[in-house]
């Protein structure tokens, strides 16, 4: 437990990191996609990693699924000495300055829209097997499948969403979200013919990371403006939302599994969809507010200065 418990911790430190670093050593105008490319080799991992891993524990044992995992560190290990660039010098900061990051509401508002949007979608997916089983009718020996192909959609989603990023990502986001309450809420009606059903899970998984790489450098741009200090926290906000999100989608899939219908979980996601849309577009018109004021105050500036000429 202990063993897994480090893991999960310097995995969420990785994740941290490997943003942190995309950031500061590629282009502006190349940060969306190669963040994107990031996230993609996550959602391939935890695509690829737990079917390879069950397909060595019984080939080999489950001691056999370990090594194997020991062997894939090293290998990182030798590629992570072998492509980042030396010399890259992060910003030394204290725990209290790198918490001041918090001390803006736009921040902490922006934090709830990706923990929403993803527990919108795992109020769904944590409970898929059961729906895929007891409403849709697949075979128990399909169920598997179902989930491999779910996965590989989802590597669709996260590299649409890096280019989505590029261009105006904050300003899109919220329809992405209204088309992911449509998605999910359309499971309840679709939900009656196994191909409409799958259609409506296949969508689901294709919108479900849209906002990855939109909401990666919303953060690490804020942290850049107004707390620089403090951006290697805010390239992790994105992973840790997300994290926050998945058990918010449980929980909820829990509570209406428990007192409602199983197939009712499509519309609570849906409306929890919503909810993360009206955030974005909060945010959004507070983001174009602040610059409006900003672009007011240096016109103003500038007057004074010709005026003093």
């Amino acid at each position: 437990m202990v063993s897994r418990v480090i893991t999960a911790v310097v995995t969420g430190v990785l994740i941290a990191l490997a943003m942190a670093v995309a950031s500061e050593t590629m282009p502006i105008d190349k940060r969306g996609p190669v963040i994107s490319i990031i996230f993609t080799g996550f959602t391939v991992a935890s695509v690829l990693g737990v079917p390879l891993g069950t397909f060595i524990g019984q080939w080999g044992g489950w001691s056999m699924a370990y090594w194997f995992t020991t062997t894939l560190g090293i290998v990182s290990l030798i590629a992570s000495f072998a492509t980042i660039p030396r010399g890259l010098k992060g910003t030394r900061s204290s725990l209290k300055k790198q918490l001041k990051l918090f001390a803006y509401p736009r921040i902490v508002l922006a934090f709830f829209i990706p923990a929403l949007s993803i527990a919108a979608t795992y109020s769904v997916y944590t409970y898929l097997a059961p729906l895929l089983e007891n409403v849709l009718f697949v075979p128990a020996r399909y169920i598997s499948l179902v989930f491999l192909l779910y996965g590989i959609v989802s590597i669709f989603s996260t590299l649409i969403g890096g280019k989505l990023a590029v261009y105006d990502g904050m300003g899109k986001i919220r329809y992405v979200f209204l088309a992911q309450a449509v998605i999910l809420a359309s499971l309840y009606f679709t939900s009656g013919s196994l191909v409409g059903g799958l259609v409506s899970i296949s969508f689901m998984a294709l919108v479900v990371y849209l906002m990855n790489s939109t909401m990666q450098l919303y953060f690490i741009d804020w942290a850049d403006q107004h707390v620089p200090e403090a951006r290697d926290l805010a390239s992790s906000l994105t992973s840790v939302s997300v994290n926050v999100g998945i058990a918010m989608g449980s929980a909820l899939g829990g509570y209406v599994t428990t007192n409602m219908e199983l197939i009712d979980i499509s519309w609570a996601g849906g409306i929890v969809a919503v909810l993360a849309a009206v955030l974005a577009l909060i945010n959004y018109g507070l983001e174009r507010g602040a610059r409006s004021s900003t672009l007011k105050e240096e016109n103003g500036q500038h007057g004074q200065y010709e005026g003093s000429l």
